[in-house]
């Protein structure tokens, strides 16, 4: 990794995927925002190694990469500029969080079983989401809950492998039981013919993501409500068979949304206490 790539860049190769994380940082406080575009910015790149390259060699490669990268971060070294931005921002302060990363990463990216349910496909991704949002919130001031936020950012992945993984090796980890409501092998995901089926998926997945929203008890931090928004939007595009929106097209209603998201979010400035000098 070049060393004169830095966080920013990072970023904005974030942003191009989910617009509503470059309308959200005009509303991060100041000093916030190098937190915020290094961990948006970490996130796509886990997501990407994890979820979304094509060659199952080249993923154990990149998967076994970042596993060593998390776990030297738990211990205070880090080679991404990624990883040393967040280090310079007290990450240490949960270097269990990121040794369970570290260790589960493998392991999720490789696996490629099919599962049953809805319950079942997103319990397959929770030993690696659940501690990215330990150090979430560890990042954001905000409170763990009672694993809600986890099941956020597994749906945030499922939505992803819906748009991408179609015809991949996991066929999208759509579960099995919609494969026997629709009467299709896991092989026809891709094809017209599953167009139903891939509807049905992302309704179940919508549904869950609304439930969440509804569930919340507490301010969440703010990658996570922004992540969230784009999430439900998405989902609704898939499950009425439309594209989701370009985002140049939404950018004013991006601004909206991130401004409504940030009142409520676990790094409004009234959550996040400036720095001492």
């Amino acid at each position: 990794m070049s060393d004169d790539v830095g966080p920013e860049a990072f970023f904005a190769k974030a942003a191009s995927r989910e617009p509503l994380l470059s309308a959200g940082l005009g509303f991060v406080p100041m000093h916030t925002r190098p937190t915020f575009r290094a961990w948006t910015g970490l996130l796509a790149e886990l997501r990407e190694c994890a979820f979304e390259l094509s060659d199952p060699r080249v993923t154990a490669l990149k998967a076994g990469w970042w596993a060593e990268e998390l776990d030297g971060m738990a211990r205070g070294a880090a080679r991404h500029p990624l990883g040393r931005a967040l280090l310079a921002r007290d990450l240490p302060r949960v270097p269990e969080a990121l040794a369970a990363a570290a260790e589960a990463l493998p392991s999720v990216a490789s696996d490629l079983d099919p599962t049953a349910d809805r319950d079942a496909a997103i319990a397959t991704l929770l030993p690696l989401a659940m501690p990215l949002v330990t150090i979430e919130c560890a990042l954001f001031g905000a409170v763990t809950d009672d694993g809600a936020q986890g099941r956020a950012l597994a749906i945030h992945w499922l939505r992803h492998r819906l748009e991408r993984g179609p015809e991949s090796a996991d066929r999208g980890r759509v579960p099995l039981s919609l494969f026997a409501r629709h009467g299709l092998r896991r092989e026809q995901l891709a094809s017209p013919e599953a167009a139903a089926l891939r509807g049905d998926w992302a309704t179940q997945l919508e549904a869950e993501a609304k439930a969440l929203v509804s569930s919340r008890r507490s301010a969440w931090p703010y990658p996570r409500l922004l992540s969230l928004s784009t999430d439900r939007r998405a989902l609704s595009a898939l499950a009425a068979g439309r594209e989701s929106p370009p985002g140049n097209a939404q950018a004013i209603l991006d601004v909206w949304r991130a401004w409504r998201l940030a009142r409520n979010a676990a790094l409004h400035p009234r959550f996040a206490a400036a720095p001492t000098t």
